[in-house]
């Protein structure tokens, strides 16, 4: 643990995502851990507005590897999680209990669909630093968002519930590869935002692109660049991504006196 102060910034600083795992590496104990640290995380007004599905099931796991993109890995790993945002519980609870004057009580609008995310997102966060305490592997994939309408259909969400990243884990076939580079410009200001020069806004992406085994980057900055616009905004898949998070606002944003 050289180099650290403690164990805990040992995990975090030494994580890296994993996609292939030893089957059935994950104990039914192992199991309850991380999600009862999905519980102890930071949430709004100690709301827990997320939810997670805990997928067992080897055909519907396919079915999710499906609808990621046909990532197959994902059938493949010992844990399967899909976080959700939730505020379907609060809202029931709220209907029962809050007299309005005989008006209909308000619903959560825009605002409760960024909290939500936030309250999910925190919760998928620690599940992962308490999985890697543990020799546990993962992988965050955003992907889960894509096909919202089958999602919601397959695993009954009901109003006010939408699902925010997949989560995967389970012991690595193999030791992870050493922790990717992160962009090499500033992200912590003070008081302020400061918008950084052009020529360090370039500069950003060096620590990112592909090295071959001298260290000799494999493509330009403006290559790199480029394929990284396409991959991010530029593709059939920024595409799909974008039509379906519009079908999942759609519905939540749906009045539910009246629609």
């Amino acid at each position: 643990m050289a180099g650290y102060i403690n164990e805990t910034l040992k995990v975090i600083e030494e994580r890296t995502s994993c996609r292939s795992f030893i089957p059935d590496s994950i104990t039914e104990e192992e199991r309850q851990i991380i999600t009862s640290a999905a519980l102890r995380a930071p949430n709004g007004g100690k709301m827990s507005k997320f939810s997670l599905i805990d997928v067992r099931d080897p055909e519907l796991k396919k079915r999710v590897a499906k609808w990621c993109d046909d990532q197959s890995f994902i059938a493949e790993a010992p844990a399967v999680y899909v976080i959700l945002s939730d505020f379907s519980r609060w809202f029931r609870l709220f209907s029962s209990h809050v007299k309005s004057m005989g008006a209909p009580i308000n619903f959560p609008r825009e605002d409760e669909i960024l909290l939500c995310e936030i309250d999910a997102v925190l919760a998928a966060e620690n599940m992962v630093i308490a999985a890697e305490s543990m020799g546990i592997s993962s992988c965050f994939i955003a992907d889960i968002i894509l096909n919202y309408k089958e999602v919601k259909e397959t695993l009954k969400l009901p109003k006010y519930v939408m699902p925010i990243t997949l989560l995967i884990m389970g012991r690595p076939r193999n030791k992870p590869a050493k922790r990717s580079s992160r962009i090499n410009a500033p992200y912590v200001y003070t008081d302020c935002y400061q918008e950084i020069a052009d020529d360090e806004l370039e500069a950003m992406v060096d620590t990112l692109i592909p090295k071959d085994k001298e260290g000799t980057p494999t493509m330009s900055r403006d290559e790199y660049i480029r394929r990284y616009y396409v991959r991010r905004l530029g593709s059939w898949l920024s595409v799909d991504r974008t039509m379906s998070v519009r079908d999942m606002f759609a519905d939540w944003l749906k009045n539910p006196y009246t629609d």
